[in-house]
This record gives C-alpha cells, structure tokens and sequence, in this order.
C-alpha cells in the first residue's frame, strides 16, 4: 500500500504562501533534473567522453561553491521575493535562447554549457532564498513538515525530470527540453509574483556582506553540530552525489539503451527517492532526524557500489531504487536539520553555507570523470564510492553527536 501521509502534513497545503513556494520548487526541481539526463546524454553522444559529461555537471555545481554563501549573506540584506523573481526571469530568457539555438541548428557545445552554469545561479536562490522562504512560511513546529513535503516533491521529480527527459530527447530532441524548461519556469514566475512574503533586508546596519561571511565561523563553533551537518554534506557532494553523471554513461556503454531507457534508469533513482520521502514525510520523528540523515548516506554509497557491478539492466534499476531510499533519508534531513539547529537570525546564511557546501560538488565530479576516462565509470563508480564511506566514518568519529 502506497504510504500516506498524515492530515497535519497535508494541512500544509492549504497555506497559499507555502503551496507558492512548493511549486516553484517542484517546477524548477522538475527542469533541474530532466536537464540533467538530457544534457548527459546529448554530451555523450557528441564527444564519447565521459569526462565531457562530468564537465557539465561541474558547470552546474560551481556557483554553488563560489556563491552561495555570498547569496546566503545578501539574502540577510535584500527582498527574498524580489530576488527570486529576478532569477526565475534570467531563467525563463535563459531557456528561450537555448530553445532558439536549438531550433534553428545553431547550438554548441559551449551555448550549453552557460546554459548550465546559469541554471547552477539559480540552484543557489533555491536554497539561500526560497527554502529560507519555505521555512519563514510555517510555524517553528512545522519546519521539519515543510522541509518533509518539499523533499517528496523533489524527489518526485527525480523521478519524473529524466523520464520526461529521455522522451523529449527520443522523439521531439534537445528544443524540446529547452521549450519544456521556458514553459516551467513560466509557472514558476506565476507563482512568485504572487507571494506575499519579503523577508530580508534585515542586516545589521553597517554590517557588510563579507562580514556577514566572517561572522559565520564564530557561530559554527558555537554550534559544533552545525558543522557536523555541513560536513556530511560535503561527504555526499564529494563523494556521493557525483556519480549520477555516470548513469548515462553506464547505459549507454555498458547496458547499451537507448535514450528514453536511460532516462526510465536514472527514474528508478528518483522512484526510489520519491517512496522514501513519503515515508520519512509520514513517519519521520525529529528524534531520529539525525540519524536518518547518516544512515541515509551510509546506503547510499554502498548501494552505489553495488550499481557500478551490474550488468544487468534489472539490477541496475535495483540498485538505484535503493540509492534513492538513501538519497531520500539524506536530503529530508539536511535542510531540516540546519533551520532546526541555526539561530533564525542566520537561517539564511547557514543555508547559504549549506549551498557552498553542496558547491564542493564540482571537485568530486571533476575526480570521477578522470577516473571513468581512465579506468571506466564502473570502476570509478566504485572508488569513489568507497572513497566516501571511508570520509563518513571518520566525520562520525569527528562528530560523534550527529549519531
């Protein structure tokens, strides 16, 4: 039986200013991630270098390493809903031009790329802006129910992005991944200019963003499970997270699909993702919120090892939809914990952090794109999987509070 949530989870929804917010991200999630596997799979088969399709990633991934504590800290000085407006629009003009290129036979490579590296901005305001807005939007005893429900829909989207992904490449190609995103972010803009909250520009005055920054590092030692917290995260964006760019690759040259079987493959992560998320949504207790959060990751990577040994297509599938289960345990958690745990005057810049954080991404991507061009994507798959689990074990011994 499908879970259910509990009436006071779905209540949620009948706050328009949180059901807004829900949608952007749900609709933004959905083009993230249809983006991800279309763009893989057309990389792919340009160049053969799996290396070139980790590089995208990278491209994605980068502003949140070099921006999101800045975005973090001017969020504390600026209007969040204005902020959010603005990116939506870069993005629907942004989606339009691509659309265009793409239509009249005069994309490349290149286009691509700054495509992807602005869709990473936006991937900063989501986390510094909008999720700050999410959690301003319930009361303190609903943040973990917030945070709950948002997750479902983006694990949802995991699920749905590639899928819809793969069937736009197969029969109508990259316009129509292109169109599908300026249409999305359409609604997106809908939604947010209809929002009523503005929080922000509230700064100390005199108070500068790069003090802002500065001041950071005194609160994380006063907050040391803070810092745990940040440095899980950084284990699974080094170490976890980077071998979803290898999916396509694994399809394509090990289980030799097709593009919308690779995107049904890289679904089962997502399907995975998406029935864990319902249940922690409908279960989850804050007392085990921290080690949902651990174990989460725990099987994530050991289920990841497992998917770079399959030879199977129905193996393969298994795995990720376990990889998924972990990956839902992991990302309920990660915001929830950091708005639960940070002061609610630096909520926005401990998510800018979370943002910088996840921006470590990059390194890991670039680390498994050399390995898969030297050694293959299931060995390296592999080893930086196992890379990973020996990292969390040795933030668990660092940390021993987070358990």
């Amino acid at each position: 039986m499908q879970p259910q949530l509990p009436l006071g989870r779905w209540a949620l929804f009948r706050n328009g200013e949180f059901f807004r917010l829900w949608g952007i991200g749900a609709m933004s999630s959905t083009i993230r991630w249809l983006e991800m596997l279309a763009i893989g799979v057309v990389v792919f088969d340009l160049t053969g270098s799996p290396f070139q399709v980790a590089l995208m990633s990278i491209l994605r991934m980068l502003p949140l390493a070099f921006f999101g504590a800045l975005v973090g800290a001017l969020a504390e000085r600026l209007n969040h809903r204005k902020m959010l407006v603005s990116g939506i629009v870069v993005m629907i003009g942004v989606s339009a031009v691509l659309a265009t290129l793409s239509k009249t036979g005069h994309i490349q490579l290149w286009h691509i790329a700054v495509g992807v590296f602005v869709s990473g901005m936006f991937w900063v305001l989501d986390y510094s802006v909008r999720k700050t807005l999410l959690g301003a939007a319930v009361d303190g005893d609903s943040v973990g129910h917030a945070m709950s429900l948002d997750t479902v829909s983006n694990n949802g989207t995991r699920m749905l992005g590639p899928i819809l992904g793969g069937m736009f490449l197969q029969w109508v190609g990259l316009t129509g991944v292109y169109v599908f995103a300026a249409v999305g972010y359409i609604g997106a803009i809908l939604c947010a200019l209809s929002l009523s909250s503005a929080i922000g520009g509230s700064g100390q005055k005199g108070r500068g963003v790069i003090s802002a920054i500065s001041q950071s590092l005194p609160l994380l030692k006063s907050h040391p499970l803070l810092a745990g917290i940040l440095m899980v995260t950084v284990v699974f964006n080094l170490w976890g997270f980077p071998f979803i760019s290898m999916i396509p690759v694994i399809g394509k040259e090990i289980l030799v699909l097709n593009s919308f079987y690779v995107g049904l493959l890289m679904g089962a992560e997502g399907c995975g993702a998406l029935i864990g998320a319902l249940l922690i949504a409908g279960a989850g207790q804050p007392r085990h919120y921290r080690r949902l959060y651990i174990s989460g990751l725990g099987l994530y990577l050991v289920m990841a090892i497992m998917f770079s040994q399959s030879t199977s297509s129905v193996g393969s599938g298994a795995c990720l939809l376990l990889v998924g289960l972990g990956v839902a345990a992991f990302a309920s958690m990660q915001s929830t914990l950091i708005l639960l745990t940070a002061p609610a005057e630096a909520r926005s810049l401990m998510m800018g952090l979370l943002a910088m954080c996840i921006g470590m991404a990059p390194i890991g991507f670039l680390h498994i794109g050399l390995l898969a061009d030297w050694l293959g994507a299931p060995t390296a798959i592999a080893v930086l999987a196992t890379e990973g689990l020996v990292a969390l074990w040795w933030v668990l011994r660092r940390w021993p509070s987070l358990w």
